[in-house]
């Protein structure tokens, strides 16, 4: 019970540094944590590692890598995105969007993103608010809650342990 209560504190403190970082700067940067033997450690995740699938590929192994780790209780990112709502999933550019021949960053609708995911064994959750960069304002939050049925680079880090 108080480990849950220290991972509730992390995510708060989290989720508020994120915004006011943001407020800030107007850009956030990057970093993946983890909750290990009662202690957080946070690392600044390299640009070069953001710049393509590869780079994202390689990241969310090393993520995975460590939340094998018994000891490890959460982990997660922060960093800034594009999202777009698209509305048809039956549609030719969600289709390209999902197959990754389209970015989302090249929509004509996309919105700059702050966001954070915080994984821990059992749950994962998407913790994201639009935002101006050049206003530094972080606006409404698009989700909070868990991410069921979701998928992508950064998500299942504790797959092993999901039923």
């Amino acid at each position: 019970m108080m480990e849950n209560t220290r991972l509730n504190d992390l995510k708060e403190v989290l989720r508020l540094g994120m915004i006011e970082n943001f407020k800030q700067c107007g850009y956030l940067a990057p970093i993946f944590f983890f909750y290990e033997n009662g202690e957080p450690v946070i690392t600044m995740i390299p640009n070069e590692l953001l710049e393509n699938s590869g780079g994202k590929q390689i990241l969310a192994a090393l993520i995975r890598k460590i939340c094998k780790k018994p000891t490890v209780l959460a982990a997660g990112i922060i960093i800034e995105a594009n999202a777009a709502k698209l509305d048809n999933d039956d549609s030719e550019l969600t289709k390209k969007v999902m197959n990754g021949e389209l970015k989302v960053s090249e929509l004509e609708q996309s919105q700059d993103i702050i966001l954070m995911i915080f994984s821990t064994p059992s749950k994962e959750e998407m913790i994201s608010y639009v935002v101006d960069c050049e206003a530094k304002t972080v606006g409404e939050s698009l989700s909070e809650g868990e991410l069921d049925g979701i998928g992508g680079t950064f998500s299942h880090f504790f797959n092993w342990n999901i039923n």
